[in-house]
């Protein structure tokens, strides 16, 4: 099986650890990169100079951990398809300064939220959007953010995570998005356990192709169907030996991340681990079937 990269959002690890602890704990359970977040009440934050993103990025060189992408929860907040002009301006200098940040840490990847139709989930003030006019807005803004940042100013991919906000329900829907667009700058980060609750992440990554930009690893047990139903890799409902099938039929080669919530109470060292040990066996080989089995079932098919 191909060896992708790994990575892990920082938001894994135990609240009040020092960066030093989570980037030691990193490279020590095997990751190849984290995701960064920069958020109020966080490590770093969307208020935190050049300078001081620059000490992080000095961190991160220093253990040879790279950043897998840049991204702020605070998208949820400030959606880009408000009514609000107000607002949705807020958005667009979020994603400028992820972006900013992204090149001082020497990534080419900014997850963004679109804002949708519902940003309900995680906003403090819910906003409904129509349909078509979230579509509108949505489409319109990041193209005009992705082209403004031609000048080189951010050489990376603006990358739309399928998120809960009732927008973009099917991959058809995603590529058609992302191709109107029509830039190369745009891309997608797709979320694996996201879509369990409506799709077949196999048939969204065969679909989009290399539009995939970055790829979320998150597990979800259906039956739940709320955010209670997220759960550690492994111990939810992802068909992972067709997720992995489909990453090569598409020849996705960037990186896998763990986005695992939230992070363990106690023994926060464990998870990390954890995650690790799951990446490795969601992309090892398969093992070959005991010849007892394999003969069965040729016996078994041959009746029929």
């Amino acid at each position: 099986m191909r060896k992708w990269p790994k990575s892990i959002t920082l938001r894994a690890f135990p609240p009040g650890w020092r960066l030093e602890q989570c980037l030691d704990l990193a490279c020590a359970a095997g990751f190849d990169a984290v995701e960064i977040n920069l958020e109020p009440n966080w490590i770093y934050t969307l208020e935190s100079s050049d300078a001081e993103i620059g000490q992080l990025a000095r961190a991160l060189v220093a253990r040879n951990l790279r950043v897998s992408a840049v991204y702020s929860r605070q998208q949820w907040q400030f959606p880009l398809t408000s009514a609000d002009p107000g607002v949705a301006a807020q958005c667009r200098k979020i994603i400028r300064r992820l972006a900013q940040s992204a090149s001082l840490l020497g990534s080419d990847a900014v997850l963004v939220i679109l804002g949708g139709v519902d940003n309900g989930l995680f906003a403090s003030r819910r906003e409904i959007v129509p349909y078509d006019v979230a579509y509108e807005r949505a489409r319109d803004a990041i193209g005009e953010l992705a082209a403004g940042m031609s000048d080189g100013s951010f050489a990376g991919s603006l990358c739309i995570e399928n998120v809960w906000n009732k927008f973009l329900l099917s991959p058809l829907e995603m590529r058609r998005f992302v191709d109107e667009i029509g830039l190369a700058s745009v891309g997608v980060y797709f979320d694996v356990g996201n879509v369990l609750l409506y799709g077949f992440p196999d048939h969204w990554i065969r679909i989009l192709g290399s539009r995939i930009k970055r790829v979320h690893l998150k597990d979800f047990r259906t039956a739940v169907g709320t955010l209670d139903g997220f759960t550690g890799l492994l111990a939810g409902d992802a068909d992972w030996p067709s997720v992995t099938a489909a990453l090569v039929q598409v020849g996705y080669d960037s990186y896998l991340t763990a986005e695992v919530l939230p992070a363990y109470k106690h023994h926060g060292d464990r998870l990390i681990h954890e995650c690790a040990e799951a990446i490795d066996a969601i992309t090892a080989a398969p093992e070959a079937l005991p010849p007892e089995v394999t003969t069965e079932k040729k016996t078994n098919n041959s009746r029929h």
